[in-house]
């Protein structure tokens, strides 16, 4: 039986197993990492990640958590941060969304492996789901203060997160489109959802 451990090895233990899942699930996804490999990387016995962890797919949740703060500041920051027209932020958002997919092989891995994500929400859907929003909250807020503005169409902030997401689709299926076009078409496609959701807004103010 794995003996009780100290808070501060818990602390340190826990974060050991969170840097063990990223490198493993950004280098080999959900399905192939095994929960030894993840001990292994980590340094501690089997049992005892169960200490800490249900399952793989729990500790899976918790690094994509973990990733969501860091990732939402980059973004904010390269686009809302750099520029007060909302149409313009918004282009620069996507674009940078697409650029962290294409640089960051983590978030590369959980966007590309869609159906993991049935696997590792199918337990607790509402717990990750309100976490997660809460890790998006200063994109929500950003959202809602160029709604109040005018600068923005009206709706639900959660559902223009998601709708903003669309372009992540285009890096998935990069390899699929000439060298030429994939540029342009990221141009094209962050313009077109940027103007969906300001172009209204502006013709009715």
């Amino acid at each position: 039986m794995p003996r009780a451990f100290r808070e501060e090895e818990r602390v340190v233990i826990r974060e050991r197993l969170l840097s063990a899942g990223r490198e493993l699930f950004s280098r080999y996804g959900l399905r192939k990492t095994t929960v030894e490999d993840i001990t292994r990387a980590a340094g501690i016995a089997k049992g005892t990640f169960y200490l800490f962890f249900p399952s793989k797919e729990a500790l899976y949740g918790e690094v994509l958590l973990s990733v969501i703060p860091e990732m939402v500041e980059r973004l904010l920051s390269r686009s809302f941060g750099r520029t007060m027209d909302v149409r313009e932020a918004l282009i620069l958002y996507q674009k940078e969304l697409v650029r962290l997919i294409e640089e960051d092989e983590l978030v590369r891995a959980i966007t590309a492996d869609r159906g993991s994500w049935k696997d590792l929400f199918a337990a607790d859907w509402n717990e990750y789901r309100r976490r997660g929003m809460e890790a998006l909250r200063p994109l929500v807020d950003s959202i809602r203060a160029a709604q109040a503005r005018g600068e923005m169409v009206e709706g639900d902030p959660g559902e223009l997160v998601q709708l903003l997401g669309l372009i992540k689709i285009l890096p998935l299926y990069k390899d699929q489109i000439s060298p030429e076009l994939y540029p342009r078409l990221v141009d094209r496609v962050a313009q077109v959802i940027a103007d969906g959701l300001t172009c209204p807004a502006r013709r009715k103010g």
